[in-house]
């Protein structure tokens, strides 16, 4: 039970008045026995015990009376399931990643998660505080505001095509109401609970904040998906070169083969059948220069976002590729290859697309389009020379020796493909001097430190510089598959399509062709690109376009990552462990506003109380009439250990 108005309490202690009265506040006697009227005492004894009774009785009801008073000036009420709860701060983690569309019956995953987040909202006072976490679309800021507010944040929601997170969005959500104002704290998790979702299952985010999750959600059918798609096998076809798509299925207990089709440029060019878990390979026919775009597409299912698969690659002839100083025979023996195959040719530097420099030789004999990499020897005697070359192309970057050693991954947030999985062992450090030229960008990192760095020159060459050089005994790149695709890769794509991946997944944030000064989205608005080069908010699927005027500077296509079609739901008993200590999981859309406001208290009790009092008062006139009646008609209303006349005093 709790009291809206406390103070009003205090009050109570005015029961003591009647108390006293009761006690101490008697008529004082004496008593003088006559003979003659000792008949009398059979008489008071009868009557004795029936008039204390009412006289205890009376004095219970004035005190409940005002006890009663006293509680309905307090507004006490009861702390139950009633309409009424105190002021509440509320996080809504609203799961829209792309498993959320899923269609059930009529109706998708998000439409009946948004009809509860509604129902909260419904019942919420204007003294309650919300926030909206949109778990697919976690780029976006969650601003506090009223019932109205978060209706309108709830309403505006759509599927996203990106992974949610709900690992993140609890974190997030024990972060806002943190600084919350209200006492009382909750968070709404609305999701379909995709196992795949909670990043780390052991760490339970939420704590000891009560967490009322949505746990029904429907029976889940067997979900037929594309995840993965190639071009050229990894390596984007050239101009005049055949090629082909492989289209790769997510694997389940369904065998229904699924028709798919690749469209290329709006035209159909290929087809084939697909059953779970298996890949096919669609033969394109030759292309001319330029940007080709396409998509694989399946039969529609219950969740269609994931029945279409998005490529985009530039046709263009073989680059032109020029080596100075002799970077190592692993450079030479990839370069020779790709000869071979007609994906490069060799000639002079002043010529070339790509310069591949050993410790800056042959820097000055660059031609006007000449794209730089820059590989460091392993000799550090050599760094003096090779930083006084780099300064005098105009490249704002210096070698020191190496102030840490040891084998560590590749890592970072735009870690070309050819680098994934690559291990370093020796490596120098770089730093950044001056300020000439437009601001680099990291590739990759290695224990945190630039291992792979681009940016623009001072006189506008392009460039890559690397702080290991190439050789076994310093990364495992050399000898891994990724040496030719690195190659490959930084002849055709970084050089000449913009120095972005081929494909990413949806969600992530996209770094901008150094050339590019707007992005076109797939649903056709485009974005200025600011002073971080870099593209947030790619919730959607589908083919991102980077312009400089009206030119095409590069296309990129994101898709749903493959995790959010594996529609597996986290297990029951891991709800403590994924989510938090104080879970209140509800499977009934009827029990979902009873169960939200865990803080809740009943309807006020003053009215109660006041006819409580009426009732009460009414008794005690009766009672105290019917003690008049007795002394009218002539019977003692005051008994006495004997039955002697009381004469006052």
């Amino acid at each position: 039970m709790g009291a809206l108005n406390p103070l009003f309490l205090l009050a109570g202690v005015a029961v003591a008045v009647p108390i006293f009265l009761h006690l101490f506040h008697r008529h004082q006697t004496r008593r003088l026995s006559f003979p003659a009227l000792r008949y009398l005492e059979r008489t008071e004894k009868e009557h004795a015990r029936r008039i204390r009774l009412r006289q205890l009785l009376l004095l219970m009801a004035r005190v409940v009376a005002l006890l009663l008073v006293v509680g309905a000036g307090a507004r006490l009420v009861f702390l139950g399931r009633g309409a009424a709860h105190p002021p509440t701060a509320i996080v809504i983690a609203l799961d829209n990643s792309m498993s959320s569309g899923l269609v059930i019956g009529e109706t998708s995953v998000l439409d009946e998660l948004k009809e509860l987040a509604l129902a909260t909202i419904d019942a919420a006072s204007d003294e309650d505080r919300f926030w909206i976490i949109r778990a697919g679309e976690p780029w976006l800021p969650a601003i506090p505001g009223g019932p109205a507010e978060a209706r309108t944040a709830v309403e505006a929601t759509s599927a996203s095509s990106a992974a949610g997170d709900l690992t993140a969005a609890l974190d997030r959500a024990v972060g806002l109401l943190a600084t919350a104002g209200p006492a009382a704290k909750e968070i709404h998790l609305l999701s379909d609970m995709q196992r795949s979702a909670f990043s780390t299952p052991g760490e339970a985010p939420a704590g000891n904040i009560p967490v009322v999750a949505w746990t029904a959600n429907g029976p889940r059918s067997d979900n037929r998906a594309l995840t993965g798609i190639v071009v050229g096998g990894g390596l984007p076809p050239l101009e005049g070169q055949r090629t082909e798509v492989t289209v790769r299925a997510l694997g389940g207990a369904d065998s229904i083969r699924v028709p798919v089709r690749v469209i290329v440029n709006d035209r159909i060019r290929g087809a084939a059948t697909l059953r779970a878990g298996s890949e096919a390979s669609i033969a394109l026919p030759p292309a001319g220069s330029g940007w080709i775009r396409g998509y694989a597409d399946a039969d529609p299912d219950d969740l269609r976002a994931d029945d279409r698969r998005y490529f985009a690659y530039r046709s263009r002839p073989a680059p032109s590729v020029a080596v100075d100083g002799g970077p190592g025979v692993f450079v030479d023996e990839a370069i020779f290859v790709l000869r071979e195959a007609g994906r490069v040719r060799f000639v002079a530097p002043q010529d070339a697309d790509l310069l591949i420099t050993h410790s800056g030789s042959g820097l000055e004999q660059r031609g006007p389009e000449t794209a730089l990499l820059v590989v460091p020897a392993a000799d550090p005697t050599i760094l003096p020379a090779l930083n006084r070359r780099l300064a005098d192309a105009g490249i704002p970057w210096r070698y020191e020796p190496a102030t840490a050693f040891g084998e560590s991954e590749i890592s970072g947030a735009a870690v070309p493909a050819p680098f994934e999985g690559v291990t370093v062992r020796e490596r120098f450090t770089m730093e950044r001097v001056g300020e000439a030229g437009t601001p680099t960008r990291t590739l990759a990192e290695v224990a945190g430190e630039p291992w792979a760095v681009e940016g623009t020159s001072a006189d506008g060459h392009r460039y890559l510089v690397l702080a290991s050089p190439l050789e076994t005994a310093a990364t495992s790149l050399p000898t891994s598959t990724g040496m030719l695709r690195f190659v490959d890769w930084a002849a055709s794509e970084w050089a000449g399509a913009g120095g972005v991946p081929a494909e990413m997944t949806t969600g992530t944030h996209l770094p901008a062709p150094a050339t590019a000064t707007r992005v076109r989205f797939p649903s056709g608005s485009e974005v200025e690109i600011d002073g971080t080069r870099t593209v947030r908010g790619t919730g959607e699927a589908g083919l991102y376009t980077f312009l400089m005027a009206d030119s095409t500077v590069a296309i990129v296509a994101l898709n749903p990552p493959a995790g959010e079609s594996m529609l597996v739901p986290l297990d029951p008993t891991e709800y403590a462990t994924a989510i938090g200590a104080e879970v209140i999981d509800v499977d009934d859309r009827a029990a979902w506003p009873r169960a939200v406001y865990r803080a809740r208290q009943g309807p006020e009790l003053w009215w109660p109380f006041l006819l409580a009092v009426l009732a009460l008062l009414l008794i005690e006139s009766i009672m105290a009439t019917s003690g008049g009646r007795d002394r009218r008609s002539g019977r003692s209303p005051v008994t006495g250990p004997t039955a002697q006349a009381r004469v006052a005093h």
